[in-house]
C-alpha cells in the first residue's frame, strides 16, 4: 500500500461519515424533534467507533505490508505478533512449572528478527482479533487500542474522558437499550442542538487528530523504533494542538 492509497482509505472512510452527520444535524435543525436530536447521538457513536477501528486496521495493514523486521519496529508491534503466546502464558499462569515461560521466550527469540506480517481486514468489522472496541468505544477502550497501534494517549483526552463517558457513551447506552432520555441525569448536557453540536465537535477534533497521527506516522515512519524520540516530541506538539482546540469548541 502506498502513502497516498493510505490517506485516500482514510479520507474517504471519514467524508462518508461526516457527510451523514451534516445531513442529519441539518434536519434536526429544520425540525428540533427529539427523535432527530436522539439519532444524532446514536450516528456520532456509530461513526466514532467505526472510523476508530477501521482506521487503526488499515495502519496495521500498511505497517504489515512495508515487511520491516519486528525488531526494527516499536514495541507494540511485537506484541501484536505474539498476542497468541502471551493470552496462553495468562491463562496457564497457575503452572508450577517454567514450561509456559520459556516457550514465550522461545517464540519471541524466533520471530524478533522475522518481519512483521500480519493478516487483518479493515472491511471485517467482526473480526475482533487485534482491534476490539467491544462495541462500546469508551476513552479507556479508546486508549488501549491506542496503546496497540503505537501512538501515545494524550493528556488532553484524558482530562475530557469523564464528558465523552457521560455525554456520549451514557446517553448512546441509553437511548440504544430503548430507554427515555433521562433529562435529570445529565452533567452540564441537555438534548439541545446546542450541547450536541458542541459534542460532535469535541469527537470529531479526536478523530481527525487520530487520522493526522496516522498519517504523519507512515510519512515519518514513527512505527520504527529508531525514530522514538522524535515521535515522542511529535506526540507533546500533537497534545497541545488538540488541548487549545477543545478549549476553542469548550469556550462557544
Amino acid at each position: 500500500m502506498r502513502y497516498d492509497q493510505f490517506e485516500n482509505y482514510l479520507d474517504t472512510d471519514l467524508a462518508w461519515r461526516k457527510k451523514e452527520i451534516s445531513e442529519l444535524l441539518l434536519l434536526a435543525k429544520t425540525s428540533n424533534k427529539e427523535v432527530l436530536l436522539k439519532s444524532l447521538i446514536l450516528l456520532l457513536y456509530a461513526h466514532w467507533e467505526g472510523y476508530i477501528k477501521k482506521s487503526s486496521k488499515l495502519y496495521i495493514k500498511y505497517v504489515s505490508e512495508e515487511k520491516i523486521k519486528i525488531n526494527d519496529l516499536s514495541s507494540n508491534f511485537t506484541a501484536i505478533v505474539l498476542k497468541s503466546q502471551i493470552s496462553r502464558c495468562i491463562e496457564e499462569s497457575d503452572s508450577l512449572t517454567l514450561a509456559n515461560e520459556l516457550s514465550f521466550i522461545n517464540g519471541y527469540l524466533k520471530k524478533i528478527n522475522k518481519r512483521f506480517k500480519i493478516k487483518i481486514d479493515p472491511d471485517k468489522d467482526l473480526d475482533k482479533d487485534i482491534i476490539d472496541t467491544q462495541s462500546n468505544l469508551k476513552p479507556k477502550v479508546f486508549k488501549s487500542i491506542v496503546d496497540i497501534v503505537g501512538l501515545d494517549y494524550k493528556t488532553s483526552i484524558e482530562t475530557r474522558e469523564h464528558y465523552i463517558n457521560s455525554n456520549l457513551l451514557a446517553n448512546r447506552n441509553c437511548i440504544g437499550h430503548g430507554s427515555p432520555f433521562d433529562h435529570t441525569n445529565q452533567l452540564d448536557f441537555s438534548l439541545t442542538l446546542k450541547d450536541i453540536e458542541k459534542l460532535k465537535d469535541i469527537i470529531f477534533s479526536i478523530i481527525d487528530n487520530y487520522r493526522e497521527e496516522l498519517l504523519d506516522y507512515v510519512n515519518n515512519e514513527f512505527y520504527l523504533s529508531v525514530n522514538e524520540v522524535k515521535r515522542k516530541s511529535y506526540t507533546l506538539k500533537k497534545d497541545k494542538e488538540l488541548e487549545k482546540l477543545f478549549s476553542q469548541i469548550e469556550s462557544v
